[in-house]
């Protein structure tokens, strides 16, 4: 009898071991790939794993580990907390020993933290924290009524931390709230990009806060609890696998903010497979032997460090993303973006259309190396100079641009000789503002160029704090022969309210932002002071991708027609030739042909004559 309970207790625990651990998730990216990193790593050690991934909201999969029909998913301690009744916490630690003993009569297990928070946040485009003074949430109070939110689905449901909640503690009422299914969380930050809602609730691992430069609001008055991700499992789970906790403790404190919002971007923006972002992962962090059987291609868009976070710039990255989905597409920050499409380190570059035109020879002429890919919103020179002596570009004798091979450096080399004048351009480090006032104010510019979208953070701020620096017209532009050598550039206004510290309407240029291609697969030279580099491996976007990225613009100006634009942005003319015989020459001499054809063919077979025979 003893030997035969025996048996059944080794078979019962064979059993046991023979069940694979269930591996729940939540429907969002991150919760997916934490669950598959969890997965791959208890694969590594040999036990059997079934994954259960997008079970749907917190509770369900909450719901789900606590009736035993998963072992383990990913959850995060504030969650944990709201869950278990328990206060909002701000101190971490002390957070994680509350919900553990909370989580304990409930005979649940968070095993050890992740090393990241995802917390909310509540984020703004930089252009609207600037207009309307926001620095945080408590601020959002005096214009809410003419603003609009943007929330995900499960924000809007939580009963302790969620919308109504932060409604009521921040005293706010907006003009409209739109709430997004949990599955389309990129629909929440296209909202926002689109200027369809004003303010929305993230999270701080969400990779677009950094992609479009978002301004997240100071949460001054600690409503968010701290949100550390841990593995929640079950007291029955580790009693069937008590390895769990062992494997689990591979990844305690291995993954920061940073990583976590680096794996969301490979999922929801780059397209990327979860198990093959998963594994690459574990991989780099040497806890699985086998990398992912791909490699993700790159794709970078050369690009002035300033401009990344504008409305224009934001709408190109989020069109080409689109577009090459399966490809990491990211910004190469540049002051010379042409240059660095040039030199192979980027496959694009976004930069304003006078990047089109190439000094050669003394003239300046249509660059037909670069092909035009798409138009997207438009850039306005500001020309600065000192507020107590203002310099015309058109009286200045030295000019302060941005560096070689920069579009600012081009258009004040042609501001240079207009006017029958050869003043001196000065080239900088880079593009930004600062730089600019600097060389002003050390007496070694007369006047400086940048080409600048209205309001941008470094322009705004420096003629905001800086009163020995102001804006001057450049409405010179049209009284000589610079027009004629530089076609793009369009009459523009920045208008009195745009600036602190300028106070009048400013007469300028614009013109277009364009996304430049390499035109040609030949090899050709190109350079910043002539021949010196050039393009050789570098190849034109494919057709398809270029009439994707336009699609994905959605309404916008077309590319300036002055500029050699993408094949694919040529218009195709079919018109069929209705006339019987539209090329006569070439029916006659088909005809001759046929002819003679019909001729050498009869000689062959036509019978042979007696005399022929003799």
């Amino acid at each position: 009898m003893r030997r035969l309970i025996s048996l059944l207790i080794v078979f019962v625990l064979a059993g046991c071991a023979a069940q694979p651990v269930r591996i729940g998730s939540k429907d969002l990216a991150e919760s997916r790939i934490l669950a598959e990193m969890f997965a791959l790593l208890l694969e590594e050690d040999g036990i059997k794993v079934k994954r259960v991934p997008a079970l749907g909201s917190t509770g369900i999969v909450f719901q789900a580990l606590t009736d035993d029909d998963i072992d383990l998913y990913p959850e995060y301690t504030g969650t944990a907390l709201a869950f278990m009744g328990a206060p909002r916490m701000a101190d971490a630690d002390e957070a994680y020993s509350v919900v553990n003993g909370r989580l304990s009569d409930n005979a649940l297990v968070m095993l050890d933290r992740l090393g990241f928070a995802t917390d909310y946040a509540v984020l703004t485009r930089p252009a609207v924290a600037a207009e309307n003074g926001l620095e945080t949430i408590s601020d959002l109070a005096g214009p809410d009524d003419r603003m609009r939110l943007g929330v995900m689905q499960s924000f809007a449901e939580r009963p302790r931390d969620g919308l109504e909640p932060f409604l009521d503690r921040f005293g706010l009422s907006f003009d409209t709230v739109t709430v997004f299914p949990e599955a389309g969380r990129n629909d929440l930050y296209d909202a926002l990009v689109e200027r369809r809602v004003d303010v929305v609730v993230g999270l701080t691992t969400d990779p677009e806060i950094v992609d479009y430069n978002l301004v997240a609001l100071d949460d001054s008055t600690g409503f968010f609890p701290v949100y550390e991700a841990a593995p929640l499992t079950s007291t029955a789970a580790l009693e069937r696998r008590p390895e769990i906790a062992e494997i689990m403790a591979k990844l305690a404190g291995r993954i920061d903010d940073e990583m976590m919002q680096t794996l969301n971007a490979a999922v929801r923006l780059d397209g990327r497979p979860v198990a093959r972002v998963a594994r690459r992962a574990l991989y780099d962090m040497g806890l699985v032997e086998k990398p992912p059987r791909e490699r993700t291609p790159q794709l970078g868009i050369a690009i002035v460090p300033e401009t990344i976070g504008t409305d224009p710039a934001i709408d190109a990255l989020r069109a080409v993303r689109e577009a090459m989905r399966g490809r990491d597409v990211n910004f190469v920050a540049d002051d010379a973006p042409i240059d660095a499409l040039a030199a192979d380190r980027a496959r694009l570059a976004f930069a304003p259309a006078v990047s089109g035109f190439v000094s050669s020879n003394g003239r300046i002429v249509r660059d037909d190396r670069l092909e035009a890919v798409a138009a997207v919103g438009s850039t306005f020179l500001h020309a600065l100079s000192l507020a107590d002596n203002p310099v015309s570009p058109f009286e200045a004798g030295i000019i302060a641009s941005g560096p070689e091979g920069s579009a600012s450096h081009l258009l004040a080399t042609v501001v240079a000789r207009t006017g029958g004048r050869q003043a001196t351009v000065l080239p900088l480090a880079d593009e930004r503002a600062g730089t600019a006032a600097s060389a002003l104010e050390n007496g070694d510019a007369d006047v400086a160029l940048v080409f600048a979208t209205p309001g941008r953070q470094d322009v705004a701020d420096l003629l905001a704090q800086d009163e020995a620096i102001t804006l001057v017209d450049a409405n010179g532009w049209w009284e000589g022969a610079a027009q004629v050598l530089l076609p793009v550039m369009r009459e523009a206004q920045i208008s009195a309210d745009t600036y602190d510290g300028v106070g009048k309407a400013v007469t300028t240029l614009s013109t277009q932002l364009i996304l430049f291609g390499p035109a040609a697969p030949e090899r050709f030279l190109v350079g910043q002071q002539g021949p010196g580099a050039f393009f050789d491996e570098q190849r034109p976007l494919q057709d398809r991708n270029v009439e994707a990225i336009n699609r994905n613009l959605g309404l916008h100006a077309a590319v300036d027609p002055y500029l050699r634009r993408a094949a694919a942005l040529t218009p195709q003319v079919n018109i069929r030739d209705d006339r019987i015989n539209p090329y006569p020459g070439r029916a006659i001499l088909m005809i001759v042909i046929l002819a003679y054809l019909v001729w050498v063919i009869w000689l062959f077979i036509r019978p042979e004559r007696p005399e022929e025979r003799q």
